[in-house]
């Protein structure tokens, strides 16, 4: 037992090296894809911020997660990241369930497979089997229904090249993994755009 804790420091390691963010594919939940860059957290990021009010401490309300696009798999369903997704999120600093908040952010999961357990072992570090998962959002002025803010993050991991796959299928924890991690782009690339720096 004296070597357990090197051990499983090492595969912690290598799961967090296993992740990879990939280019988001169009799904037609934004309006405009060929506006989104690269931004200080999220692959792809759009905002206006001439439309937007920077503050000590914004406030943005978490409206509607969308699903079409998306189907159950086994050990892991749609309402699942949703669960996943709104508790994330609303353990952040500035997203909350504030009708009266000047923004609300609108999502939708737009992909969402737990890729094959079988094909990780056999050939994860080629890409075999990969679980993967798309998130969009856009973020809407309470007052006038613009879109002031957009973005999408799509991520995929082999689950330690299969390692964790030899307990038992680990595509529906690999995906909770990945909600968690998109969910922490998201509400980072938020607090950047819409926080007044010191000096503005």
């Amino acid at each position: 037992m004296k070597h357990a804790g090197p051990v499983v420091v090492a595969l912690m390691a290598l799961v967090s090296l296993d992740i990879y963010a990939a280019s988001p594919k169009p799904s037609g939940f934004l309006s405009d894809y060929d506006r989104l860059v690269e931004g200080e957290y999220l692959e792809a990021f759009w905002v206006d911020l001439s439309r937007i009010e920077r503050t000590s401490a914004p406030r943005i309300q978490l409206g509607e997660i969308e699903t079409a696009g998306s189907k159950n798999h086994k050990g892991v369903s749609v309402a699942d990241c949703v669960g996943w997704l709104r508790q994330d999120l609303l353990a952040s600093q500035m997203i909350s369930d504030d009708a009266s908040a000047p923004y609300r952010l609108d999502l939708a999961i737009t992909h969402m497979d737990p890729g094959s357990a079988a094909k990780r072992i056999l050939a994860g570090e080629f890409g075999a089997g990969h679980a993967q998962l798309q998130i969009e959002g856009r973020v809407i002025a309470s007052e006038s229904g613009e879109v002031v803010a957009e973005c999408a993050e799509r991520r995929r991991s082999s689950g330690a090249i299969g390692v964790q796959d030899l307990a038992g299928d680990a595509g529906p924890h690999i995906i909770e993994h990945l909600v968690s991690l998109i969910s922490d782009d998201v509400a980072n690339e938020l607090v950047a755009a819409f926080t007044k720096r010191s000096g503005m």
